[in-house]
């Protein structure tokens, strides 16, 4: 709606009464005017043709027709008269004047004459008057009749012009609407004088309290000639008072607790970074012991014979995989705060990661009986196929973990213009509406209080959210409770030529087969004594020649000659750290030797640092699997550049 100022609002209801009432007032009288000279031609018409038709009565009954001619050229002599024509009884011509002209005027009635009615147009009114006798034949049989008495000798037509009419009625209104538009230009005049008394002092108003929002309190507004806006202006005056001293007192009183709050924020500044030094610290002291077990327990897996033996050890595992799952997950959410996590984006087959996808949860959805439907689409989308895929992962987990039996899950993808979206459905418990934003935060599990295990640890949604905003993907929730809930990823289509997909990372590669490692010589670095032991007794299994080692100044004194195939090195060690012994062996060779560093740090320096030299880091608590299918791809990759 469009709004208007108050100086045209205060014209407006000055001119709109006036404008009204003139109208009114105008119409009222040019139709009125208009109506009398309409009343007062007709009564003319009347009168001529009534005074026509008297003396016409003689020269009818006695057929005298030049007299009755002479009657008829007076009457067509008066004003405005256009045609005159006398009839006799039959409707017979006797005598006419002006534009009429003998012929079929008016026809013979049967059961004798009528009184014909008024007929009136714009240009022409048309009057009749019979010719009624006023003497009574004494041999009349109808002498005692009235109706004898009024037996007409004939009729006058008279046909009146209203062009005289019609201009002193345009005359009449031309000079109406001038007298109008004269009082309406005063009204206006004097509307604008009297308005702007009160408008201008409001507009000066409003123009100081903008300037007081703006900031500007030192603005005074003056004088005006109205009472009740010099009361208005002299409380907008009190009121900027007020406000500068009360501006004034809050802005010592923001220094303050600015200062306050710059002190309190260095605080937990330095509580943040003592924090993060005892988580790391904390975190490291604990990997070391939980890398270790899982080694040990990988080389005890390849060492047991007996089915109860190979029940406790899968019962250690479980745990192991447990714990390491949680640590892997916090090590996860750091990397993507600390920003070390660099996509590789590229061409992805999205119908090759379905299909591995649906591998991987089959087994898993059928224990829980579960229907898996997966609908793919043979497309290709510009994206990471790792940091994707895991996304998937952790969306499909969820569904099927928190699906019912006998419930149903399906990953399905659909055009969405240039962008293809894919979406996880399930038919679980649902979100409620004010819980759908909590869900990507750490730790938040909505049907999970008791902390069961199985359930998950609640970090899924929170890596998904963190991955998402990393490769630019929309991630939208849709969810009802006990209505199931939809999680869909949109990622960009590729058209035209489809590419190869590149390498997958070491932890999507095949494991190697058995013997695959047999004789490979494989150099390993680490000051934890229980690390450096379980590690050595889990290459053995697998057929690799191990040398150990605890420190760089052990590696120089006593492998200065000697040739790896491999190096596992820890990141940190008493006396440097796994990058200079990389350094110190890519001096060494021609070749550069494949190295894979391993590291219970979670700082991102750490991280930092390996991404921007290019090696491989494994973080502790490393799983068995994992480590073999690190040293596949390592190997493969050092071979690949060699060739």
């Amino acid at each position: 709606m469009r709004k208007h100022g108050i100086e045209r609002q205060a014209l407006a209801i000055a001119l709109i009464p006036i404008l009204i009432l003139g109208v009114l007032l105008e119409s009222y009288f040019v139709f009125t005017r208009i109506g009398d000279l309409d009343r007062a031609m007709f009564e003319r018409a009347k009168l001529i043709v009534h005074q026509l038709a008297t003396s016409s009565e003689y020269p009818v009954f006695s057929g005298n027709l030049g007299l009755l001619q002479q009657q008829v050229d007076l009457a067509i002599a008066q004003q405005d008269v256009n045609s005159v024509i006398v009839l006799d009884a039959t409707g017979n011509y006797l005598a006419g004047a002006g534009n009429s002209r003998n012929g079929d005027v008016i026809s013979p009635v049967a059961g004798g004459w009528k009184t014909l009615p008024m007929q009136e147009d714009n240009r022409m009114l048309t009057v009749y008057q019979p010719i009624v006798t006023s003497q009574i034949a004494l041999d009349d049989p109808n002498f005692d009749s009235p109706k004898g008495m009024s037996k007409p000798l004939g009729g006058v037509i008279l046909v009146v012009r209203k062009n005289r009419l019609n201009a002193e009625k345009l005359q009449m209104l031309m000079l109406n609407l001038l007298l109008t538009l004269l009082i309406l230009g005063l009204a206006i005049v004097v509307s604008m004088r009297v308005s702007r008394r009160i408008t201008l002092p409001i507009l000066g108003i409003r123009t100081a309290v903008r300037n007081i929002g703006e900031g500007r309190l030192d603005t005074r507004i003056g004088e005006t000639q109205v009472y009740e806006l010099n009361e208005l202006a002299r409380g907008i005056n009190e009121m900027a008072i007020q406000l500068q001293q009360q501006r004034d007192t809050l802005q010592q009183r923001i220094e303050e607790a600015t200062l306050e709050l710059r002190e309190k924020k260095e605080e937990a500044e330095k509580a943040n970074f003592d924090k993060t030094r005892f988580l790391a610290a904390a975190s490291h002291d604990l990997r070391q012991p939980m890398h270790a077990m899982g080694l040990f327990m990988g080389e005890l897996h390849n060492r047991i014979n007996t089915p109860e033996q190979r029940k406790i050890v899968e019962k250690v595992e479980e745990s192991v995989e447990a714990m390491s799952g949680l640590l892997d997950s916090l090590l996860d959410i750091s990397k993507l705060d600390a920003g070390v996590v660099i996509p590789q984006i590229m061409n992805v087959d999205i119908e090759v990661m379905m299909r591995r996808l649906r591998q991987d949860f089959t087994g898993v959805a059928k224990r829980k009986n579960i229907t898996l439907h997966v609908h793919s689409l043979d497309v290709r989308v510009m994206s990471d196929p790792v940091l994707l895929e895991r996304i998937l992962l952790n969306l499909l987990s969820n569904a099927i973990r928190y699906t019912p039996q006998d419930g149903t899950v399906m990953l399905a993808c659909r055009r969405r213009g240039n962008d293809l979206r894919i979406e996880v459905r399930d038919n679980g418990i649902g979100i409620p509406l004010e819980e759908q934003r909590n869900v990507f935060r750490e730790f938040v599990q909505m049907a999970n209080s008791a902390r069961d295990r199985s359930k998950g640890l609640g970090l899924g949604l929170a890596i998904v959210d963190r991955l998402a905003k990393l490769l630019h993907h929309s991630l939208t929730l849709r969810s009802a409770p006990e209505c199931g809930s939809t999680f869909s990823v949109t990622v960009p289509r590729v058209f035209g030529v489809k590419e190869l997909l590149k390498e997958p990372p070491a932890h999507v590669a095949n494991l190697p087969k058995n013997g695959e490692l047999d004789g490979l010589r494989v150099l390993v670095v680490d000051d934890d004594q229980l690390v450096l032991s379980s590690m050595g007794g889990l290459l053995e299994s697998w057929g690799c020649r191990i040398s150990l080692a605890e420190n760089l100044q052990e590696v120089r004194e006593k492998y200065a000659q000697s040739h790896f195939d491999l190096v596992v090195c820890d990141y940190r060690l008493p006396d440097g750290n796994g990058l200079e012994l990389a350094d110190h062996f890519s001096q060494l060779c021609d070749v550069p030797l494949p190295f894979i560093l391993v590291s219970g740090d979670t700082e991102s320096e750490v991280l930092h640092s390996v991404n921007k030299r290019g090696y491989h880091l494994l973080h502790k608590p490393v799983r068995p699997a994992k480590l073999r299918s690190m040293i596949s791809f390592v190997l493969k990759k050092h071979d690949g550049n060699i060739q």
